[in-house]
Order: C-alpha cells, then sequence, then structure tokens
C-alpha cells in the first residue's frame, strides 16, 4: 500500500504539491511512499503539514490511523488508476463515472473458468499458454488506434480482478493474492 498517495489523496493533495510547497525532493518522497509511518522522518511529516495545511500531530495520528484500516487506493480516473498501476497497489477502489468505463473493461475478460478451461485445454503445459496469451496481446496492442493510456490500463488491468461492491464501486485485487 503507498500509504503516503492515499493520505494525500484523501486530502486533495499528489507527491508533487508536496514538493511544490515545501522543496522536499519527489525521490525521497517516493522512496518514503511504500514505509509504514514508523519509518517517516520529522522533515517528511513536517512537509506533510505543510502542504495539507494541518499540524504535524494530527498527520502523523491520521497516518497511523490510515495505516491501521489498510485503506485502498481511490481511483476516479484513469490518470488515479494509472498511478495505483505504478505504485503496485494490491487493491485498488475505482468509484464515481470512471466504474462505468471499467465495468466495459470488466466485461472484457476471461472469467476464472474460462481461463481455466483455456489453461488446461490447451496441449502445451508449463505456462506456454499463458505467454503466449500475452504475446498475442503485445501484437493486438501494437497495432491498436488506442491511446497510450488506455493501452497501460488494458494490459496492467489483466493482472487485476474485478469484484462489484455496490452500484458505485469496483474493487480491483491482484489475481496473486488468490492463491
Amino acid at each position: 500500500m503507498s500509504l503516503l498517495d492515499i493520505y494525500l489523496q484523501k486530502n486533495g493533495k499528489k507527491r508533487y504539491d508536496v514538493f511544490k510547497e515545501t522543496g522536499i525532493s519527489q525521490q525521497m518522497l517516493s522512496s518514503v511512499n511504500k514505509k509504514s509511518v514508523n519509518h517517516y522522518s520529522v522533515k517528511t511529516i513536517q512537509a506533510i503539514a505543510k502542504t495539507v495545511e494541518k499540524s504535524e500531530g494530527t498527520v502523523l495520528d491520521e497516518l497511523i490511523q490510515l495505516e491501521k484500516e489498510n485503506a485502498y487506493f481511490q481511483v476516479y480516473n484513469a490518470e488515479d488508476l494509472l498511478l495505483a498501476f505504478r505504485n503496485k497497489e494490491e487493491y485498488i477502489l475505482i468509484k464515481g463515472e470512471y466504474k462505468k468505463e471499467m465495468d466495459e473493461l470488466a466485461k472484457s475478460q476471461l472469467s476464472d473458468t474460462e481461463t481455466l478451461g483455456w489453461e488446461l485445454g490447451a496441449v502445451w503445459s508449463g505456462g506456454l499458454v499463458t505467454v503466449l496469451t500475452e504475446v498475442i496481446l503485445h501484437l493486438v496492442d501494437l497495432f491498436s488506434s488506442k491511446d497510450d493510456d488506455k493501452k497501460k490500463i488494458e494490459s496492467q488491468v489483466r493482472k487485476y480482478k474485478f469484484k462489484k461492491l455496490n452500484e458505485n464501486e469496483i474493487l480491483l485485487y491482484l489475481r496473486q493474492l488468490d492463491y
């Protein structure tokens, strides 16, 4: 989980805003992003507090609470989703209008039963079917007229399973977490 990104998102900010407001390097913020709150430096907490206009104590308390909740990265648009993929988020919560777009993408994926049938029904073994499938999908992407962001999303979303939570939310979670 990228705790810093989730916290900043809940406060309407991004890492770039912290950099712009305080001058703390984006490289440092990136390295802190996956760490536990216990490992955040005072300088980092101060920079976050200045950016979100809260006291250092409040920021620290909210970060600790967020870490305990094990919050999901929330996505409202393609830009947010690409950020979640870059952060290698295990759980991604799709909300709002973007949920409708993701519904269409979910329909294009094979179900677990269909995937299992494809893999078991193939003559080849040892994961060759999976490799062949990826090669075919990359070739399709290569000749596709879709924009680069759309291609990246379609490529990355194959690593996730879709779970409809309610009419307004879809949870994406890494397929490998099911095993």
